[in-house]
């Protein structure tokens, strides 16, 4: 009885020391999100968040609203351009002065002709040319008549600039989808495996004291004392790696959703669809003879799936938005070689130019009627005859932009049907691992527990619990890694028309066209 007792203590000792051994392990995540209740958080809710705070959706944003002003510019070149002037000048020397003077002079010292002299200083020409102020009032209006096309050309090109940035922003904001619902679910398959890491230490644990209790009673030896403490010691690495792994998951999360550093969440949504139900347990079998090509045959169900999900979405490559920039691409070449070949045709163009010019004796006009009236209208016609081999050279390069970006768009449909096949075959490999996990976790579950039975009535070794352990945290892990990556192979197909092509798909299209990379 007092042996008992003593038992009794001692275990209730071990247990306290454990809970404080576990409440020492997670007082430094605890402590983060103790001040604050955390904020709950649902798929949605972030896809939502992410929409109006990506910097990429805002770049992407950018350069469309500078492509609509580039398009602007382009139309403005068909368009009359009007222009004022004001202009007030003031001049120190003037050389018609000078010579209005020294006429004057010299018809006042020799008395003859000064009648004439003096006409000529008096000249109302004279005095135009001889003031000392000048003030200029005018209209400047042009219109262009014939640009050869290239006018036209900068136009369509604008345009299919601007189309090709607001496919980029359809692009940007898929790929922002994608990237929130991928850290999403890495921050509950962090989660996840922070909580399997924990069990996995609790179980180590257990054990330890059930060999120290029998070890205390003299049924245990020192060896198996020693290894059931190295075992559970060597859960302690795993632990703390996977709550640094959770943290900086969710670090990421935050980062994406521009939320706190220091706010705490509470992902709403479960990385799995719901609870996975047992199989049926295997056919009592009665040869031992194995079919390869009925055990390697693909399930059914991961095929009705797939189909399902491609069906849903359009993976051909012309519906890809990177293959849609690709021909604008190649659009925006062809009209800047048409702009270019443009050069060698003539360029005319309508002016006018209506003054009001006034030159007063002081240094502003007094009225109105000291201004005179200035006012021209006249065609220009301009045409390149010899450039020393500029514009050839300007056409040569823009041939060159043409195929280059027919062979980026080449590439860009060989890259998307690539990515497609690749969206395709990564969801069929996540359903069957997800398919493939299916009740393995409730399964090892049930074989640990048998296991840990076995061992604290002795029929088993410490061993044979160890690797129940180990295939129960793995079983566990791989569940929740298959989970993970189920949905977002799925969201990936969805948003597949109008995410970007991936780094493994050979070169997409340059958003130059005219340049070489």
């Amino acid at each position: 009885m007092m042996a008992s007792s003593r038992a009794r203590r001692r275990e209730a000792l071990t247990c306290t020391t454990a809970v404080a051994v576990l409440a020492m392990l997670g007082a430094a995540p605890m402590a983060v999100g103790a001040q604050m209740a955390p904020r709950a958080l649902s798929l949605a809710e972030a896809l939502r968040l992410a929409a109006g705070t990506s910097e990429q959706v805002a770049l992407a944003r950018a350069a469309e609203q500078r492509a609509r002003g580039q398009q602007t510019q382009a139309r403005a070149a068909l368009l009359p351009q009007l222009a004022s002037t004001l202009n007030w000048q003031k001049q120190l020397q003037n050389q018609f002065a000078a010579i209005a003077s020294r006429s004057g002079n010299s018809g006042s010292g020799t008395g003859t002709g000064s009648g004439s002299d003096s006409s000529t200083a008096d000249n109302p020409i004279t005095r135009i040319f001889a003031s000392q102020y000048n003030f200029n009032v005018g209209l400047t209006a042009s219109q262009p008549l014939f640009t050869g096309g290239r006018a036209t050309a900068n136009i369509r090109s604008a345009r299919a600039a601007r189309e090709a940035a607001a496919i980029g922003i359809t692009s940007a904001e898929a790929q922002v989808q994608l990237d929130v619902t991928s850290a999403y679910y890495d921050a509950l398959l962090a989660e996840r495996l922070a909580t399997i890491a924990d069990s996995a230490f609790v179980q180590a644990e257990r054990t330890l004291r059930q060999v120290q209790l029998t070890r205390s009673v003299g049924s245990a030896s020192e060896f198996e004392l020693i290894r059931a403490r190295v075992t559970r010691d060597n859960q302690r690495p795993s632990l703390l790696q996977a709550r640094t792994q959770r943290e900086l998951a969710f670090v990421r999360l935050r980062q994406l959703l521009d939320l706190p550093a220091g706010e705490p969440l509470q992902l709403t949504d479960s990385i799995a669809e719901g609870p996975a139900p047992v199989p049926p347990g295997p056919a009592l079998l009665t040869t031992v003879n194995v079919d390869a090509v009925q055990v390697l045959a693909p399930d059914p169900r991961v095929a009705g799936e797939v189909s399902r999900r491609v069906a849903s979405s359009d993976t051909s490559a012309r519906a890809r938005a990177a293959v849609l920039q690709a021909q604008k691409n190649v659009e925006i070449a062809q009209q800047a070689l048409r702009a270019t070949k443009a050069a060698r045709l003539p360029q005319i163009s309508a002016q006018t130019n209506y003054q009001r010019l006034a030159y007063p004796r002081n240094i502003l006009p007094t009225s109105l009627n000291d201004f005179l009236p200035n006012w021209t209208v006249g065609l220009g016609l301009s045409l390149p005859l010899f450039t020393g081999g500029n514009v050839r050279g300007q056409i040569v390069a823009a041939e060159a932009g043409v195929i280059d970006a027919r062979q980026r768009l080449k590439l860009a449909e060989e890259g998307a049907s690539l990515d497609a096949r690749a969206a395709t075959l990564q969801l069929t490999e996540a359903e069957a691992a997800w398919q493939a996990s299916l009740g393995t976790a409730e399964q090892a579950q049930r074989a640990y527990e048998i296991a840990e039975v076995r061992f604290r009535e002795g029929i088993s070794t410490q061993l044979e619990l160890s690797e129940t352990r180990v295939q129960l945290q793995q079983a566990l892990a791989n569940r929740a890694r298959a989970a993970r990556d189920l949905q977002v192979a799925r969201k990936r197909l969805a948003l597949l028309p109008y995410l970007p092509l991936s780094p493994s798909a050979p070169l997409a299209a340059s958003t130059n066209p005219g340049t070489t990379r």
